[in-house]
């Protein structure tokens, strides 16, 4: 059995689609492309800005626990704001951090997104008291399910306080709110610090950057404002989204890495082309099963539009003869 600590990412990517997981990181002597256990090369290079973004973010919130700038309050948003700079032009500078501004709007506007985002969650992280006896960020989980299957995780926050327990958080700077979250994401924290600490956590909850506490409720569809339907009063963000959870969800989520690990140990790599997931896959364009969908599904259509056209050509209506 090949040593690996099974990830949420490496899970998800696993049950979405097998050959994706192996060409994107490789496994055993398998070779894709790149020689033997190692990815398969990608075959263009796409702009990773949405990434980017998620990256400063992070980075930056990182700072503010890690090096606890919470302290000294006076500034704290500016000197946040300038650190943004900063992580941008060093997560930048890595190639494969490459950001097509051609596609992705320029500098200023996408570091404005980071700055907005984090001064937001300053207004989130004070109405939910994101703070603690215990607050740090990046923290690493790791455990084991059973004495073949290590797990493991970076948790984006965790705070213990005495009135809220401990709380797990993970930043999100989606555009559309819970639209590219999985809540089980949550979950395999919550089990990851089972595991660990043989405790389970009070709540975890998505914190989404693009909508602190605060920001007026806005429906996604009419862009009108959401009303309480007591009140008739406008609805407002607030930072943070809860996920429930049971120990059976933990337990669930566990079954689902050992299931997904023999699978990979038996070298169970099968396509799985779904378009919602393919959409979002650096490999779409050269994967053999992805382009005969594509293919037969085009083929469908043009069979259509000959009916169709034939049907139009034949007058365009039924004649009842009224």
């Amino acid at each position: 059995m090949r040593a690996f600590t099974l990830y949420w990412s490496s899970l998800k990517k696993y049950e979405e689609c097998p050959q994706a997981f192996l060409w994107g990181r490789g496994w055993g002597n398998i070779d894709c492309g790149g020689g033997p256990g190692r990815r398969k090369p990608v075959p263009f290079i796409s702009s990773r800005h949405h990434a980017v973004m998620g990256i400063v973010i992070a980075n930056v919130l990182e700072r503010l626990y890690n090096d606890e700038l919470w302290r000294d309050p006076v500034g704290l948003a500016d000197r946040l704001e300038a650190l943004v700079d900063t992580e941008w032009a060093r997560v930048t500078a890595k190639s494969r951090n490459f950001v097509d501004y051609r596609v992705a709007g320029s500098a200023y506007e996408l570091k404005k997104i980071c700055k907005d985002g984090v001064r937001g969650y300053l207004r989130t992280m004070k109405a939910h008291r994101l703070l603690g006896e215990y607050a740090r960020a990046e923290v690493e989980l790791l455990g084991w399910i059973d004495k073949y299957n290590p797990v493991g995780g970076r948790a984006d926050l965790i705070i213990r306080r005495q009135d809220t327990g401990i709380s797990i958080m993970d930043g999100k700077n989606a555009k559309s709110k819970g639209k590219y979250t999985d809540p089980d994401q949550l979950r395999w924290y919550a089990m990851l610090f089972y595991l660990a600490y043989r405790e389970m956590p009070d709540r975890v909850g998505f914190n989404y950057f693009r909508y602190p506490h605060g920001t007026p409720m806005v429906d996604p569809k009419t862009k009108e404002p959401v009303l309480d339907e007591a009140t008739n009063q406008p609805l407002i963000e607030q930072g943070v989204d809860w996920v429930p959870f049971t120990k059976d969800d933990l337990k669930g989520l566990a079954h689902r890495a050992v299931v997904a690990r023999k699978g990979m140990d038996k070298e169970k790599f099968p396509a799985n082309p779904v378009p919602k997931v393919c959409q979002w896959c650096d490999y779409a364009t050269v994967c053999p099963e992805r382009i005969a969908q594509k293919e037969k599904n085009s083929r469908g259509r043009r069979k259509n539009k000959k009916k169709v056209d034939a049907i139009e050509g034949e007058g365009g209506f039924t004649d009842f003869n009224l």
